[in-house]
């Protein structure tokens, strides 16, 4: 417990001392003693101080009396010890109406007692106080030290410090994830995410470790009052250590024991960000060697995917994640820092959802990209990775705010045909936002030719520009002019199975109506639905519009 007013009236030199106001301050906290006889000592006091004065510079002037009173409690000294007879007399009446309404103690001290002798004994109080507050501080930091020494994990840790300030404890990450939540909480660690995981809540937590800012306080409607330490490791916050609590304060060794836990806390999450970089780099190697065919045999493939947790013995099936990022937001400084933080805080997230569908996956990032491998089961079912890419898309906005648009390769049994899987997701990431725009989701066997268009455009974009001028376009052109809907009624026609029927019933027009477009659109381009091959050239042409306007 800290020293407090009360207990220094308790010293041999002060029995005989009367509280002259403030009587409702008496658990202020006392940090030090100091003699403040100089009329601006108020300027040199930084909290907590007992100040002791005779006021001797202050003879005959009511208002400046008044005013180094007032000074000193706005200074956040913890009270005030005077001897005014001698030099002031009566003690200023609205001072110590003032002195009652901040609950500030002024105690008047007798004459006779020197301030030296007030002095040594207030000191030797603080110095034992200190001395016990060490001894139990290293008696803390032994105890969680020795918790991470015998390899225990972060529940262990959190069940430690729960035990020390006799309140539950949470360790949350940096994106405020929670790592470990003790029991009597009253709440599960999804209600607390979801609590804290606010852009008002995450601006105050992200203010901790600054001057002024090393413990946070939050009452939160949904969340029981919250106390929070950051854990920081060279200059950097990589979490916090929170406890739960109704009272307004916490007490020294309660704090004592939340910084030592935040130390013990930064050497773990420091070498648990070695351990992912590591491992981020070392699964991004071996997407690359994979994607450039540079293993010598299948064996030595399976090998090396067994290592990092993945089992591609039957295949599996590439998952692209490509991040809409805003335009605004990246490309120089501060807002390229941010977003690089917030695209490794979803594929942290994303890292570990994936884990939970199908362990034997394997998940790198690779220059604002997520790459996925995604092993038997899941490889083969086409409904339940729909589903993933929703979970993953839905984590997206709630981690960044920003969509993410996917794209999906077809299922490849062959480990050695992962690199063309690869490509495939890419060329289906590209392609989605070409025709769907940002956010979509594509599998590679649902393009069709698209997938033929696209390559041709990749490689030369004037080629597919040819296409469309050598079918469509003159379609296209009449349309804007006359005010037509010819492309339209094509597009419909191929749509529904070259049924004039269903092209007349989507269009509300007549049968004949439809047949005379058709036929205006073969007089336009020389080119007729009605025959096999002209009808795969405007097909083409419709789609090679397609990606050329997306």
């Amino acid at each position: 417990m800290p020293v407090t007013v009360a207990q220094i009236l308790k010293l041999e030199s002060l029995t005989q001392a009367r509280i002259l106001a403030g009587r409702e301050g008496l658990a202020r906290t006392v940090s030090s003693v100091t003699v403040g006889e100089v009329p601006d000592i108020a300027e040199w006091l930084s909290g907590g101080e007992m100040v002791l004065s005779t006021m001797f510079a202050l003879i005959n002037d009511v208002g400046r009396q008044r005013e180094f009173c007032q000074r000193i409690m706005a200074a956040g000294a913890s009270a005030l010890f005077v001897k005014p007879k001698r030099f002031v007399g009566k003690f200023p009446e609205d001072v110590l109406q003032i002195a009652d309404r901040r609950q500030f103690p002024i105690v008047e001290v007798p004459q006779q007692v020197r301030w030296t002798r007030i002095m040594q004994e207030a000191t030797e109080v603080l110095i034992n106080r200190q001395a016990t507050l060490l001894e139990k501080s290293q008696a803390i930091h032994r105890e969680l030290l020795d918790v991470v020494i015998r390899g225990g994990g972060w529940a262990d840790l959190a069940e430690a410090v729960a035990r020390l300030t006799e309140m539950p404890v949470i360790i949350l990450d940096v994106s405020l994830e929670v790592l470990a939540l003790t029991e009597g909480a009253g709440v599960d660690a999804a209600s607390v995410h979801s609590s804290l995981d606010r852009p008002e809540i995450r601006a105050q937590f992200e203010e901790l470790g600054r001057p002024l800012h090393k413990e946070l306080r939050l009452v939160r409607h949904g969340l029981p009052q919250l106390f929070a330490v950051p854990v920081i490791a060279s200059r950097s916050r990589l979490g916090y250590v929170c406890v739960l609590t109704s009272r307004s304060e916490l007490q020294d060794m309660e704090r004592v024991a939340l910084e030592h836990a935040a130390t013990v806390a930064a050497v773990e999450m420091a070498q648990d960000q070695v351990r992912f970089e590591t491992e981020v780099r070392l699964r991004g190697d071996f997407v690359d060697d994979l994607a450039g065919g540079r293993f010598d045999s299948r064996d030595s493939l399976l090998r090396r995917a067994n290592f990092l947790g993945c089992d591609l013995s039957h295949g599996a099936t590439v998952m692209v994640i490509a991040p809409d990022i805003p335009e605004g937001k990246q490309r120089s400084g501060q807002g390229e820092t941010e977003c690089q933080q917030l695209i490794e805080r979803f594929f942290g997230r994303l890292a570990r959802l994936v884990l939970d569908v199908e362990p034997n996956s394997l998940a790198t990032l690779k220059s604002e990209r997520i790459v996925l491998l995604l092993a038997d089961p899941i490889a083969k079912e086409p409904k339940a990775l729909d589903q993933l890419a929703e979970h993953i898309q839905a984590l997206a906005r709630d981690v960044t705010r920003w969509p993410v648009t996917v794209g999906l390769s077809r299922h490849t049994p062959e480990p050695t045909g992962l690199s063309a899987a690869m490509e495939e997701a890419a060329v289906s990431v590209k392609v989605g936002r070409r025709l769907r725009g940002i956010g979509s989701v594509t599998h590679f066997d649902q393009m069709g030719t698209y997938k033929l268009l696209f390559g041709v455009w990749e490689r030369d974009s004037g080629e597919l520009q040819s296409l469309y001028e050598e079918t469509v376009a003159p379609v296209d052109a009449y349309d804007q002019h006359n005010d037509t809907q010819l492309l339209r009624t094509l597009m419909t026609y191929l749509k529904n199975d070259e049924s004039l029927s269903k092209t007349a019933e989507e269009l509300y027009a007549h049968r004949h109506t439809i047949r005379y477009r058709l036929q205006k659109i073969a007089e336009i381009t020389g080119l007729s639905v009605f025959r096999s091959e002209d009808k795969e050239r405007l097909g083409l042409g419709l789609k090679a519009r397609h990606l050329l306007s997306a």
